[in-house]
């Protein structure tokens, strides 16, 4: 990587400046204005210094794809092969910065105070009482080691006592059934698939370390590169994180490796007009955001000023990862709220076997789930959208019948 800088009275004769002197490869990752020349203090121009990065040449695994011009088992392959390797790339980064915590401070709340109820509750170890039918003290210990929160299991284990009669409880298959499907049917799913209107503005906000860049450059390869056959997407990167220097190195990076625009704005005036200047050409804009603490309110604050210029239209995700415990999602989705946003994505799934503090989150709030993603560069599918049935089949301990959750949450 090389880093210039290039001098211009405005911002686009930078940018002009910067892909005749650089190629398309290069980015903008800072700017400012400075005043040259004059006497005594008379007589200056306002000029803009742009600080210019020039990515390292691109390896030999991100070579383009050829474009899919018929449907060909040959090209499709290339197609399919050239995205996992984009991913591949995307998912290592995310240990990129681990100390970035330190610098974030804890002052008061954004928002309302949980309230005492979802507090976490004395530690039971278990809903069930002694003496208590054996498939209810079963149920309650599978849930235990899955990570429920306790009133979520306390109120499954007093639904199962007063919905299910002896006979039904004798039979634990079905019993188990049950309580899945009484989980499933209180997570809500975001389901918004479009039309769009262009281009579509996704922003991502949540803690520090809970993989945002890594996540919007997944998006940003799934939009380029759809897996369910759907046509392939023109797609801009944003990101107004410039407190890491390597987080905007890799989403400039990756713009690189799939011809996209890149653009690295700490000004809120700055990203208004980018917004305009993407209203023709894009199908997507993308923004990556500085990880905040949901403690940290001065800074949220200003964040939130800053990415009001996206306009009602944008899709704003809160991004939570799946290794948290349940007390710490809800505060933290209850302390995003002043971004309205639409719904959560949940990375890092691979990080943990125990879903049920995810699943008590959402049933708790009742705030839509958008997406999965998870980190392994083996793992198939590195993002998806987010179905119950994936929770579900994640809890162990429990004999589920997929084919029936299925039918349940199709047509139930």
């Amino acid at each position: 990587m090389e880093i210039y800088t290039v001098q211009a009275p405005t911002l686009s004769d930078c940018k002009a400046i910067m892909r005749e002197r650089y190629g398309e490869r290069a980015y903008i990752f800072q700017h400012k204005l400075v005043r040259n020349g004059g006497f005594l203090g008379l007589f200056t121009k306002e000029n803009v210094l742009a600080s210019v990065i020039v990515p390292d040449p691109m390896p030999q695994t991100f070579l383009k794809p050829s474009p899919v011009v018929a449907k060909k088992p040959t090209e499709a392959a290339d197609v399919l092969q050239n995205k996992e390797k984009i991913l591949s790339t995307a998912a290592e980064a995310r240990g990129v910065d681990p100390n970035l915590q330190a610098i974030l401070t804890q002052v008061k709340l954004l928002g309302d105070k949980i309230d005492s109820k979802l507090s976490t509750s004395p530690a039971s170890t278990s809903a069930a009482m002694p003496g208590e039918h054996e498939t209810l003290v079963k149920i309650s210990a599978a849930l235990e080691a899955n990570e429920f929160g306790p009133d979520l299991r306390r109120e499954i284990t007093e639904r199962l006592r007063r919905e299910l009669p002896i006979e039904a409880l004798n039979d634990y298959d079905e019993a188990q059934q049950k309580v899945l499907e009484w989980i499933g049917e209180r997570v809500n799913v975001y389901t918004n698939n479009g039309p769009y209107k262009r281009p579509r503005i996704i922003v991502l906000v949540g803690p520090t370390g809970v993989g945002k860049t890594t996540t919007v450059c997944k998006l940003a390869a799934s939009l380029k590169y759809p897996s369910d056959g759907s046509e392939s997407q023109t797609v801009s990167l944003i990101t107004i994180d410039l407190y890491r220097i390597a987080a905007a190195k890799q989403l400039g990076e990756l713009a690189g490796y799939l011809k996209a625009d890149f653009m690295a704005i700490d000004d809120e005036n700055e990203l208004k007009k980018e917004l305009a200047f993407r209203n023709d050409g894009f199908d997507a804009v993308l923004i990556d955001t500085i990880g905040r603490s949901p403690r940290d309110s001065i800074e949220l604050a200003k964040m939130k000023k800053m990415l009001e210029v996206c306009g009602p239209d944008a899709e704003v995700f809160l991004t939570i990862t799946a290794a948290t415990k349940t007390s710490d999602i809800i505060n933290t989705m209850r302390q995003f709220e002043p971004f309205d946003y639409r719904a959560v994505i949940v990375t890092k799934l691979d990080e943990t076997m125990r879903l049920g503090n995810v699943l008590s989150a959402f049933v708790t709030t009742g705030k839509p789930l958008a997406y999965f993603t998870d980190g392994q560069p083996s793992t198939p599918k590195y993002i998806q959208q987010a179905s119950v049935i994936r929770l579900l089949t994640n809890l162990d301990g429990f004999t589920l019948d997929r084919e029936r959750l299925e039918a349940y949450f199709t047509y139930g």
